[in-house]
């Protein structure tokens, strides 16, 4: 009990600290921001902080890797249970959008940022491996350099449309995007050999 107890609070420090740190990369450059700036928007003491991360760059890391492991996730637990040449719908999609919604503050700040351009090559990499596996499966199409360029294609298509959708508020419902998504992959499918 005790132990649920503990990871229920760390879980909610961390939470904190990544809020704090979305909030002030909205307002200043990501070099700018120190790890008092960030303990103290959070209402947290500086010890608490080191507890959990070393600097600001480790909890930045921290939260992108946190990011990518969730999204891949929900992917590979769609790709065990889903017959691929069974519909044109990704199921993964709306919970992956639903979580990029729950979470669009620290989204919206990785995708813009600066400091770490990684993040954008990392989760660019994470879609075009899984749309490009999901799309050969679901088409039965080989690699060619055709082909490859379709898969480019959709992977910053999909990149530009979330960094769009963080942007605009409101913001669109996640049905709305997974729709969006949906019908251009299906749509645009028929360039592939």
């Amino acid at each position: 009990m005790e132990n649920i107890k503990e990871d229920r609070r760390i879980r909610r420090t961390k939470k904190l600290l990544k809020h704090a740190l979305a909030q002030l990369m909205d307002e200043k450059e990501f070099k700018d921001i120190t790890v008092k700036d960030i303990t103290e928007r959070a209402d947290l003491n500086r010890g608490t902080f080191y507890l959990h991360y070393t600097d600001t760059y480790d909890i930045l890391n921290k939260i992108e890797n946190e990011i990518l492991e969730n999204i891949q996730n929900m992917i590979n637990q769609d790709m065990e249970k889903t017959d691929m040449t069974d519909s044109d719908s990704v199921p993964a999609l709306k919970p992956i959008a639903e979580y990029i919604m729950d979470n669009a503050d620290i989204c919206r700040c990785l995708i813009n940022n600066k400091a770490s351009v990684d993040f954008i090559d990392k989760f660019q990499n994470l879609i075009y491996v899984n749309c490009s596996d999901i799309i050969k499966r679901r088409h039965n199409v080989k690699n060619t350099t055709r082909n490859e360029y379709y898969f480019s294609f959709i992977t910053l298509g999909i990149i530009g449309m979330v960094k769009k959708w963080l942007e605009t508020q409101p913001m669109a419902s996640p049905d709305e995007i997974v729709f969006l998504v949906e019908q251009i992959m299906t749509y645009s499918s028929a360039v592939l050999k």
